[in-house]
């Protein structure tokens, strides 16, 4: 799904816990083993081989992504389960060993999709909410979606929610950072069952997408199956129109969206606030008022990337630039073999086994 999550980049996928990520994730690595080409969210998908590396809810034998694989294979019986390699490590995030690893089997298997499962769970001893603590971690992963081609997902938390606030409204938790090396950025939500009959409804937002249309939602029903026990058998994932006030592409949410877009193809370079504003209001025709809301969201979520300049002239107008970080210059795919990169090359190996850190293993801390 090129428009949504496309190959050779991170995507990040972003929910509290409990919400359904993994059954999401399961979801669409299933159709990615169907003979012919498998559906997700009512989009076609490649058929093709997929990595689920499980590091966030870690038990030694990966059962939570195994039962949902299975509850999949229910609902779609002509997939592979040996269409999907699950690999789980039980020690505190990978080691630089394994992570080698990781891209020797990804690079042997030829995989097409590569889930993260989670970001906090494989580099546990960085501060996620400081640039320079993410940065390296985060160009490892980009220049590891490059270097295999693959499509890269790497799934996050949100944080809690504050008074006032709607589930999801401060994007990934921690650094922005991590979504600014990321090509696209989904989050999801769940919509209260009151308002959707009593049904298992996630909202997904696009919150970002480099290369097609962001700042809108979509629907996804999870419906389930249950023998005479109550134990569930099956399980489905199914497009779902969403109430208005969810479904709907609010004009504020695409100015902002214009915001961030307008800044991250700034380069660093010093943007007026006015400047601003006149491109929220010209692309979603806001008056200036609400365009103004549209450019404190768009700074806001971008806060610890961007510095406010002030420019000569009467009443000291403000203007806006990113911060430069040494090597965040986009990537692109199909560099030159020979440029040095941060995971060299390796031995083909004959598998990953990954094993518990220990006291004597060097943990992946970045």
């Amino acid at each position: 799904m090129p428009q949504l999550i496309p190959c050779g980049y991170i995507t990040f996928l972003g929910a509290r816990e409990g919400v359904g990520k993994t059954t999401l994730l399961t979801g669409l690595a299933w159709q990615m083993t169907r003979p012919a080409c498998g559906e997700f969210i009512g989009r076609p998908v490649p058929r093709g081989p997929v990595i689920y590396l499980n590091t966030d809810a870690a038990d030694g034998q990966s059962r939570p992504v195994r039962f949902w694989l299975e509850q999949h294979r229910a609902t779609f019986p002509d997939g592979d389960m040996n269409g999907v390699t699950v690999l789980e490590n039980t020690g505190a995030g990978l080691t630089p060993v394994e992570f080698k690893e990781l891209l020797t089997l990804a690079e042997a298997k030829q995989a097409r999709c590569i889930i993260i499962d989670s970001f906090m769970g494989t580099f546990p001893g960085i501060d996620g909410n400081k640039l320079d603590a993410v940065m390296l971690p985060m160009l490892a992963l980009r220049d590891f979606a490059a270097r295999t081609g693959a499509a890269v997902i790497v799934t996050d938390h949100l944080p809690k929610k504050a008074a006032g606030e709607k589930e999801g409204d401060r994007g990934i938790m921690g650094s922005t950072g991590k979504t600014a090396q990321a090509r696209a950025v989904h989050l999801l939500t769940r919509v209260p069952p009151k308002e959707v009959d009593g049904r298992d409804v996630l909202r997904w937002e696009v919150r970002k997408a480099s290369f097609s249309k962001s700042g809108y939602t979509l629907g996804l029903e999870i419906e389930r199956t249950f023998d005479e026990q109550d134990a569930a058998v099956s399980v489905q994932l199914k497009p779902y129109d969403l109430p208005e006030e969810e479904g709907q592409d609010k004009r504020g949410s695409r100015a902002t969206a214009a915001v961030l877009a307008h800044l991250e193809r700034s380069s660093g370079a010093t943007v007026p606030y006015a400047e601003l504003v006149g491109l929220a209001i010209q692309c979603s025709n806001l008056r200036d008022r609400a365009a103004r809301e549209a450019v404190s969201r768009a700074l806001g979520l971008i806060w610890d990337r961007i510095e406010e300049v002030k420019q000569p002239g009467r009443g000291a107008p403000k203007a806006y630039r990113l911060k430069v970080t040494p090597g965040a210059d986009l990537f692109t795919v199909g560099q030159d073999p020979d440029q040095d990169t941060l995971l060299p090359s390796l031995p083909d190996l004959p598998g990953l086994e990954l094993v518990g850190a220990s006291e004597e293993v060097e943990v992946l801390t970045w």
